[in-house]
């Protein structure tokens, strides 16, 4: 009586939610994953993409087509009265190569076999979707930007991907990561299909005001960490990806994929004067070095 009660109260320990299969094909490359189904009450649900046809690349000039489900959970704290902290969106599609309008690296079109060009895709991709809101939206700090998101960084001479590597049913994904207004924070998982497009997951996580974010994600990622585990696609045999994201991309990063294209990408992701700055911020380094070591003076 005393444990049933307790688990009616939410005592216990917070159990992960069961969770449920689920399937797409994509053009006869069968996407699976798991979701739990205590869904918001609060948010509509329309039925879920069960069949899309991915090589008609004509259909994607409809922005609705390639969505195959969105859903959202409502966050709260564990215990019969715990505390709601916020919510989490789920969207599940499949996206279109974008036109390579930026040019960042060459004129050519994305080459999404190429893991550097998926990386520089997805930049570009993002982009293209928050770009515009920027210009719009005035930041809540001065000097940055409403939403925030970057490729990658230099720390010293060496190039850091701000590219995530994410291992689900033995097939490397890409993940990225949007700080958004209102302590949001939108979370992406992308895979390679085909030539022509990717899979994207995409979960944006919303805390309710008076609540720490990273309280919020630490429980909310007890509902999305098992969706994303249960990631996995069966490829058609004859489809070259599967290969690449269950062998070649398996073993290397993300930051050694940037490194190795080091002097190719250099200066047009960090600008024609990066050479100098490093230069200048050896000599400092060294300089600071020599001033640590010196003897104390009597």
């Amino acid at each position: 009586m005393t444990i049933g009660l307790s688990q009616l109260l939410g005592l216990t320990a917070n159990a992960e939610p069961k969770i449920y299969p689920r399937q797409v094909s994509l053009s006869g490359n069968i996407f699976h994953f798991s979701m739990p189904e205590n869904f918001s009450k609060d948010m509509p649900a329309a039925n879920m993409i069960e069949i899309l046809n991915i090589e008609d690349l004509q259909k994607f000039d409809n922005p609705e087509y390639g969505n195959i489900i969105r859903r959202w959970w409502d966050i709260k704290k564990p215990g019969f009265f715990g505390k709601e902290l916020g919510t989490v969106m789920m969207d599940i599609s499949i996206q279109r190569i974008p036109k390579n309008k930026k040019k960042v690296l060459s004129e050519k079109t994305f080459n999404i076999t190429n893991r550097l060009d998926f990386m520089m895709m997805i930049n570009e991709q993002l982009h293209n979707r928050f770009d515009q809101l920027n210009r719009e939206i005035e930041p809540e700090l001065p000097g940055t930007y409403a939403y925030y998101f970057s490729c990658c960084s230099l720390l010293g001479e060496k190039i850091l991907s701000n590219y995530r590597d994410h291992i689900y049913g033995n097939q490397k994904w890409l993940g990225y990561s949007v700080a958004a207004p209102l302590n949001q924070l939108i979370a992406g998982r992308a895979l390679p299909i085909n030539k022509n497009s990717y899979l994207e997951v995409i979960f944006t996580y919303s805390p309710n005001q008076n609540v720490l974010p990273r309280e919020f994600q630490n429980i909310a990622h007890q509902t999305t960490q098992p969706i994303e585990n249960s990631f996995k696609v069966d490829y058609l045999p004859e489809n070259e990806i599967k290969n690449l994201v269950e062998k070649a991309w398996l073993n290397k990063t993300n930051d050694e994929v940037m490194n190795e294209n080091y002097n190719a990408i250099l200066v047009p992701l960090f600008g024609a004067n990066i050479h100098q700055e490093i230069e200048e911020g050896k000599r400092s380094a060294l300089e600071w070095q020599k001033e640590m070591n010196k003897p104390l003076e009597e």
